[in-house]
């Protein structure tokens, strides 16, 4: 049977955690999010970065351990040895994958509306079938495109960044109209933006050195968003005002355009383009990946056609189609705070059980090697992953009984 081609250093799988992590975020859910929690946005940043920070360590422990296509899957698996278990890990990732894909396909069509009067719904249905036979296609195509609008999508943010510099000083970032309530609820949808890190690991097969290499790539790519974000954030903040970022479909776009005028706010929109076509196209690649691992023989979660690989283009081909396919449904809820709710709940669910999969490998196999160890341990416990799983199932618990 034929493999996937190993194609990814670690300079590309840091951009491609980056520009996975970024589109998602920053470009599609900063306007929502400001709207529940106004100018104290920039603390939300910080609140699901920690909470992202302590779930990625334990994600980097457990890739360097177990280097496979089919991630979370398998850390779960290795742990509990339940079937019940593992399989709900891989339901909730697929889930989170293809609805996630759906969210930022609407984010997509609310900058596009910008330059064309056009209906949101077949826009955003017609970029996942552009990304999905982009995937199709080959991970070589697909790392070259990534690498472009990801460089594009950075310049967009520090061009915000130096936009809002000079006026810093005068965001109101200890303003919050819901409270500490509204804070917490920020920081969920905010967490969104932070789902990429959680699919780096989906290319351990088609990354070189994979155990050294993946571990570093979510380290980097959680440090270097975190600060792009707060930054960005807090520009936001300083130059428009809350409630007008909370109604608006393109919330970049209107930061450029009182800071830049016009001009500002069309070149925002289209680096945006960019940047959220990539990210809808590093889910479908990240997704269609960990479906064919679990598809393999030796998990059967999954028809074995689902792990087949073309001979020619070297990806799996039948996963790429089933997960484009069944992104769609979602593009017609047409509502990206909704969307981005119900895979945040998923993906919480998926990272609870993998903090707990690391704390029980601790003690049930310490002797394996790890190209990577988490810090801040007491004797074989990690703190981290106790903190990635108590704040994991308090944003459940919070999501659930709140809103």
């Amino acid at each position: 049977m034929a493999e996937l081609r190993r194609e990814l250093g670690l300079f590309e799988a840091v951009v491609y955690g980056v520009g996975l992590i970024l589109g998602a975020g920053i470009y599609a859910i900063l306007g929502e999010a400001t709207g529940v929690t106004g100018g104290s946005i920039v603390f939300a940043f910080l609140l699901a970065a920690l909470i992202a920070a302590l779930t990625g360590l334990s994600y980097a422990e457990l890739a360097s351990i177990y280097p496979k296509a089919e991630g979370d899957y398998i850390y779960v698996r290795e742990a509990f040895d339940r079937e019940v278990l593992s399989d709900l890990t891989a339901l909730g990732r697929l889930f989170m994958g293809v609805i996630s894909s759906a969210a930022v396909a609407l984010a997509f069509a609310g900058y596009l509306s910008i330059f064309l009067d056009v209906p949101a719904i077949p826009v955003a249905i017609g970029l996942v079938l552009v990304t999905m036979a982009v995937n199709y296609w080959g991970i070589e195509l697909s790392v070259r495109l990534n690498l472009v609008f990801t460089g594009i999508e950075i310049v967009g943010l520090l061009i915000v960044i130096w936009l809002g510099a000079g006026s810093w000083g005068q965001a109101p970032v200890f303003h919050a109209p819901e409270g500490l309530t509204g804070l917490v609820y920020a920081s969920f949808l905010i967490f969104f933006a932070y789902l990429g890190f959680g699919s780096i690991v989906n290319v351990a097969e088609e990354t070189e050195d994979a155990a050294r290499t993946i571990p570093r790539a979510v380290v980097l790519a959680i440090g270097i968003t975190t600060l792009l974000y707060v930054l960005v954030g807090l520009s936001a903040v300083a130059l428009v005002d809350w409630t007008v970022l909370g109604g608006s479909a393109s919330p970049l776009a209107d930061v450029a355009r009182i800071g830049w005028g016009p001009a500002g706010a069309t070149l925002l929109a289209a680096i945006a383009l960019f940047s959220t076509t990539n990210t809808v196209l590093i889910i479908q690649i990240s997704t269609s990946r960990l479906l064919y691992g679990v598809s393999k023989r030796e998990y059967h979660v999954f028809p074995e056609l689902f792990s087949r690989v073309h001979p020619g283009r070297r990806t799996p081909h039948y996963a790429v189609l089933l997960v484009g396919l069944a992104t769609v449904p979602w593009v017609f809820l047409d509502d990206i705070g909704a969307v981005a709710g119900l895979a945040n709940l998923s993906l919480l669910v998926v990272f609870a059980l993998v903090n707990a999969a690391l704390l029980k490998l601790r003690y049930d196999r310490p002797e394996v090697e790890r190209g990577f160890r988490a810090p801040l341990n007491v004797g074989r416990l990690s703190l981290t992953a106790v903190g990635g799983l108590v704040s994991s199932l308090g944003l459940i618990v919070f999501y659930v009984t709140t809103w």
